[in-house]
């Protein structure tokens, strides 16, 4: 009976602390330019860190947490299901099992962070969220785009806000928990 308890307790933690960290995140971020991107745009590099933190148990938290913050930080309405909402949620999760399959995300080996795994999570993450967006923004909201300024903004600021995100939680965040709690730190299993 505990270990039921301790798995809906876990369970609960996770989906809390990964809605939490990406409304926060995007709070932080401060206001979206649909279509033309973002120079930094840190929730994509949140949601990569709490996939590779607790798995794809927190989907339903990372919707959530996109669709929230869409509607208080950003003006939107919960009219609709936002197709884009949907593509924040998958691509991070596309590219980590992109990366399993090709067998390229051994992201520790033993006890130290393989950075080039960090960097290339970033850029495959960047690259799926950008054209998945193009692609709803243009075929299925029928938005005309300039596609060259979208994609170049839209890349570059995936880009850049995975990596700070990713590296700041590598340089700060798992060496801290190894330091105060190394019974949670995260490691390759």
């Amino acid at each position: 009976m505990s270990t039921i308890l301790n798995k809906i307790i876990n369970f609960l933690y996770a989906n809390c602390f990964t809605f939490v960290a990406i409304v926060f995140i995007t709070f932080i971020n401060g206001e979206t330019y649909n279509l033309v991107g973002n120079f930094i745009w840190l929730p994509l590099g949140a949601v990569s860190l709490c996939y590779l933190l607790f798995g794809f148990r927190i989907f339903i938290a990372v919707f959530m947490a996109i669709t929230f913050s869409s509607v208080w930080f950003h003006d939107s309405s919960f009219d609709v299901l936002k197709t884009v909402h949907l593509v924040g949620t998958l691509a991070p999760l596309l590219a980590i099992a992109s990366m399993k399959f090709f067998k390229l995300s051994n992201f520790f080996e033993g006890s130290k962070l393989v950075f080039q795994h960090l960097l290339f999570l970033a850029i495959l993450t960047a690259l799926f969220n950008t054209l998945m967006k193009f692609f709803v923004f243009s075929y299925i909201d029928n938005i005309s785009i300039n596609a060259v300024k979208f994609i170049q903004g839209y890349l570059l600021g995936d880009i850049l806000g995975c990596l700070t995100i990713l590296f700041f939680a590598a340089l700060v965040i798992v060496p801290g928990i190894r330091k105060f709690a190394p019974n949670y730190a995260p490691s390759e299993k």
